[in-house]
């Protein structure tokens, strides 16, 4: 993405007494995951060198193991620049990490520094207790650097003037096709996205013929943030941010969708709903596969996909993007601290080096979207390959049609956020209907 068009947008089961241990991370140079007792207790842990004491913090996200390897690349090399910080590494794939997450916080021990999403009803109840410690004084202190990030990106990690979250990159969600199916079924693919749903919907009826199974992936998963997209179309919000609701999205805009969903089930256009549910990274899903042709992705696992596939794919805008605003390029993740930390400075200097160190940033290959930082992006351009190039192309296509990310939600919305994923599942093995299952929605909604 061209520096001035980022500028003119910008974005327990396995734990010990709450402790995140997850998949061990790092190396032979120190980057591992906790267990140690002091952790267990929340008390400050140092270990003697050759130089005295460091302090030790704990660093967790989600991801799989090449976002672990890189990662850990990176923190050894925060450790060899900064030899009085240890820092203990665990990741957990993104459908246990909640979980793990908010054990550990039930005993004061969540991470130091650890991956969230400022304004996601997963990451609201950190922000309701009060364990996301607030960036602010450690950007007026200097301790991390934001001036080469936009203000607007900035601004979605606040709610109201704390800023709890800083972006750990940048991307914006991309409709991936395969050009060999496309082609079978005698389709043109559109360089800028379907005009409508209508259009893609009548696509996908050709391309189950030539795939012989599905259409598309199932990506109106709620946890896939398309209910948000559709919502942004009609002009409305998932989760409002004020108000006597924590709904923002009306009967008629929930409906559609969901009926929408339904019929594509029926129809056959996409996998059940226990097929779906089931797949577990892009070399399990049905692209991949050869069963469908069509799915929607975050773009920066563009080459996840790609890499698995053995049929040529093109990234897309999504339905409907050319004629709204209702795509986002916000950040793909933020980047939090704990309250609980008993050592924040040495948990702010890792998230400024993950943020604005240019190496650091080369050894993670802008894995988990395009940097945030202007200037590690122009510092890392050259060495983008073909794959990189597509991401960054299509978030700066994205660009054009988009607008703000919504406002954080209210307090609660973790609850109705998890009832929406509830009635979804209810909808889909036909116990309940969309109009039954709104109605039950926006009843828990009200704020009383």
């Amino acid at each position: 993405m061209k520096t001035k068009k980022m500028t003119a947008l910008f974005l327990a089961a396995t734990m010990a007494a709450g402790v995140l241990t997850g998949c061990g991370g790092g190396s032979d140079k120190g980057a591992t995951a906790d267990t140690g007792a002091a952790a267990n207790t929340g008390e400050v842990k140092t270990s003697e060198n050759g130089n005295g004491k460091k302090v030790t913090i704990r660093f967790a996200w989600w991801g799989g193991q090449e976002r672990a390897d890189l990662t850990n690349e990176a923190v050894n090399l925060f450790m060899e620049k900064n030899p009085d910080i240890e820092v203990e590494t665990s990741f957990y794939p993104w459908d246990s990490y909640w979980e793990n997450l908010s054990v550990a916080s039930t005993a004061d021990n969540i991470p130091d520094v650890h991956q969230g999403y400022i304004g996601s009803g997963d990451y609201q109840q950190f922000l309701d207790g009060g364990i996301a410690e607030p960036l602010n004084s450690y950007v007026e202190n200097g301790l991390i650097d934001i001036s080469s990030i936009s203000g607007n990106l900035v601004e979605e990690g606040k709610v109201g003037e704390q800023l709890y979250g800083l972006p750990f990159g940048v991307t914006t969600r991309g409709m991936i096709v395969d050009t060999s199916a496309f082609e079978k079924a005698g389709l043109e693919i559109p360089e800028n996205g379907y005009e409508s749903w209508e259009a893609l919907e009548a696509d996908l009826v050709k391309l189950k013929e030539v795939t012989g199974k599905y259409a598309s992936g199932d990506f109106l998963q709620e946890e896939g943030d398309m209910l948000k997209y559709w919502c942004r179309l009609q002009g409305e919000r998932i989760y409002a941010s004020e108000g006597d609701s924590l709904i923002g999205f009306s009967k008629d805009t929930f409906v559609d969708y969901y009926s929408m969903k339904l019929r594509w089930a029926e129809e056959g256009l996409i996998p059940p709903y226990d097929v779906s549910k089931s797949e577990n990274g892009p070399e399990d899903s049905s692209l991949v596969k050869g069963e469908a042709a069509v799915t929607i992705i975050p773009a920066n696992q563009y080459a996840n996909y790609a890499n698995a596939s053995d049929k040529e794919l093109k990234m897309i805008l999504l339905p409907g993007a050319v004629n709204s605003k209702a795509t986002m390029v916000p950040a793909s993740v933020h980047i939090c601290m704990s309250s609980k930390s008993k050592n924040k400075e040495a948990a702010a200097k890792l998230i400024d080096f993950l943020i604005n160190d240019e190496e650091a940033n080369k050894i993670m290959k802008a894995e988990r979207g395009m940097p945030a930082s202007d200037q590690v992006r122009e510092s890392m351009e050259s060495m983008f390959d073909d794959n990189q190039k597509k991401v960054a192309a299509i978030v700066d296509k994205a660009v054009d049609y988009s607008s703000a990310n919504d406002a954080p939600a209210m307090e609660g919305s973790t609850d109705i956020q998890k009832l929406i994923r509830e009635y979804e599942e209810r909808m889909m093995y036909k116990d309940v209907t969309p109009e039954e299952a709104y109605d039950a929605i926006a009843e828990a909604a009200k704020i009383r």
